[in-house]
């Protein structure tokens, strides 16, 4: 039902495709996509590839990979745009293919040189819609950490010795500290025994007895002057 109710009239497909680019600008990418579906199915149903089928193939790649749906992309390219044989020579294929194989190999470097004014696809992407030229640019990959910038960040040998160097120095630093702990602490007064605390007892009593005394506050005044007072 829907294959004859298809639109066949003459650029038809590109008052879909100016549909697509307005959702497109509104961030609609589900929607947009739909209708170059619809666009490219039109083109599909005359029987023969033209530039017009190539750029709607090409274009759905870069919906796909804008929303990260790396895995309908490449499933759309092997399955279906591979199978129009006149695809396979056109510069929109070659920019379709670089463009999956950086995103499934997470290259940030070769997805930049796929979208490079100055690289080899550099035709294929002046033939797109500006609106879509500026999508490949918002296309983003994880990214892999390369082998060389690992080994620079840690160094072969040199990082290992180094840390070596470093926990070594950490040592003696703590044994030091602990030396200048242990002279600081003051030691614990020695112990007495109960001779010699009976003996200190007796001497600050002695202290304090003629202490009192020369305050003239001796027991033996008061005794003295108490006898000369007469009670009766």
């Amino acid at each position: 039902m829907a294959t004859q109710n298809i639109i066949t009239d003459s650029y038809a497909h590109e008052t879909l495709f100016k549909v697509a680019t307005e959702l497109i600008k509104r961030r609609h990418y589900e929607s947009a996509l739909y209708a170059y579906g619809a666009g490219t199915a039109s083109l599909e149903h005359e029987g023969y590839a033209t530039v017009s089928l190539s750029r709607a193939y090409v274009s759905e790649c870069i919906l796909l990979l804008a929303m990260g749906d790396t895995v309908a992309a490449t499933k759309d390219f092997q399955n279906v745009h591979l199978q129009n044989t006149q695809y396979l020579s056109s510069r929109e294929c070659a920019l379709e293919e670089d463009l999956i194989r950086a995103c499934n190999d997470m290259d940030l470097d070769a997805l930049n040189e796929v979208r490079s004014r100055s690289g080899s696809h550099r035709a294929a992407m002046a033939n797109l819609d500006p609106v879509l030229r500026e999508l490949v640019g918002e296309i983003r990959v994880s990214g892999r950490v390369r082998k060389e910038k690992q080994q620079s960040a840690t160094g072969n040998d040199g990082g290992k010795t180094k840390k070596k160097g470093v926990s070594s120095k950490s040592g003696a630093s703590a044994a030091v500290s602990k030396e200048i702990a242990a002279a600081i602490k003051p030691s614990p007064p020695p112990e007495l025994t109960g001779k010699e605390i009976e003996q200190d007892t007796d001497a600050v009593f002695a202290e304090m007895d003629d202490i009192m005394n020369q305050m003239g506050l001796g027991d033996d005044d008061g005794e003295d002057d108490d006898d000369d007072i007469d009670l009766t």
